[in-house]
């Protein structure tokens, strides 16, 4: 193994904000991570692990050692009557599981087609898009806890899945790398297309198929967000906020085409970007930083970003939302 140091990660992560990490060191196999722990114990350093890095922010300076996760892989591991069960190891790129599950003919994730970063980044972040949260097909995650030096695998229940949370964003599990998660996906379709954009695609459309729906998702995506190779992003940057009926009201008598959706328990998730669009943020800039002309929930790296001005623009987004309409607004991005 290569272990290297002042590493610059401006490469490995989406938002392209130059980072320099005291150590670095690719992961390409599970056996590799006892050395890596030894590694970390001898010289003294926390662990950082890195996916896809589409999801981070990243300071100046990273006083850790930094894990490139490249693990891949995937393998059958069960069937019933109306699934079939996969684990794919967690440093394979998500969008290509979700093609490769289709392939195989199977029903699912096809709602999260196209969604950056990696298979172990999904459980962490509970990542969802049209209607479908991964947790919903989660069965089993598998990884190696650098604080105690052993594999562990932790239930669907265990792994406390919430709207884009999840124990592994907790202090408890900073030190946790995730090296497998199994997926237990369906044989025969069940569509999701409770989103508007889904519903009137389909709306005359007999026997909708899983590649039907990815494609579409596909093509709304790429729509709407910029590409990552040629805009620096990390795609929404804030989270979706949940609230209640009395608070929906008042904000309907502002703006009246207010985009609601109705959840199981009586809550109601309001849509952040069409919030920090109505707030004249689309196309805003500040420093070296923008919330994207096409979609104000994206922050982009007009070239050389600093991370003062993400923090800046983050501030100013969130404390507009808050006073003007007594939405605290979550990013959805880690810092770390």
């Amino acid at each position: 193994m290569k272990f290297e140091s002042n590493y610059n990660l401006r490469s490995l992560n989406t938002f392209k904000l130059n980072s320099q990490a005291r150590f670095f060191v690719e992961l390409n196999r599970v056996e590799d991570l006892h050395e890596i722990y030894d590694f970390a114990m001898a010289n003294n350093v926390s662990i950082r692990i890195l996916g896809g890095g589409s999801n981070l922010i990243l300071p100046e300076h990273i006083e850790a050692l930094v894990i490139k996760n490249n693990l891949t892989g995937s393998r059958f591991t069960g069937e019933e009557t109306r699934s079939i069960s996969i684990a794919c190891a967690s440093g394979v790129n998500w969008h290509s599981f979700v093609l490769s599950s289709i392939g195989q003919g199977l029903f699912g994730l096809e709602n999260l087609a196209l969604i950056p970063g990696t298979v172990g980044g999904a459980p962490i972040q509970n990542i969802g898009a049209y209607g479908v949260e991964v947790n919903q097909f989660i069965t089993k995650v598998t990884g190696y806890d650098f604080d105690t030096n052993t594999i562990k695998a932790l239930t669907n229940p265990e792994c406390q899945f919430e709207y884009r949370h999840s124990i592994f964003k907790t202090p408890a599990y900073k030190n946790f790398l995730i090296t497998e998660v199994e997926f237990k996906l369906l044989k025969h379709a069940q569509p999701v297309l409770s989103y508007a954009e889904l519903a009137q695609a389909f709306a005359r459309q007999p026997n909708v198929q899983a590649r039907d729906i990815a494609n579409k998702v596909i093509q709304i995506r790429q729509r709407k967000l910029p590409d990552v190779q040629t805009i620096p992003n990390v795609g929404s940057f804030f989270k979706n906020p949940i609230t209640n009926a009395q608070t929906v009201s008042n904000l309907k008598v502002k703006f009246p085409d207010l985009v609601v959706h109705t959840l199981a328990d009586g809550q109601f998730k309001l849509a952040a970007g069409q919030l920090i669009d109505k707030l004249g943020f689309k196309g805003r800039r500040h420093g070296t930083v923008a919330m994207y002309e096409k979609q104000a929930l994206v922050m982009i790296n007009l070239g050389e970003a600093r991370l003062i001005d993400v923090k800046k623009m983050t501030d100013l987004v969130q404390q507009e939302c808050l006073t003007q309409l007594g939405i605290l607004l979550e990013t959805e991005p880690i810092f770390w």
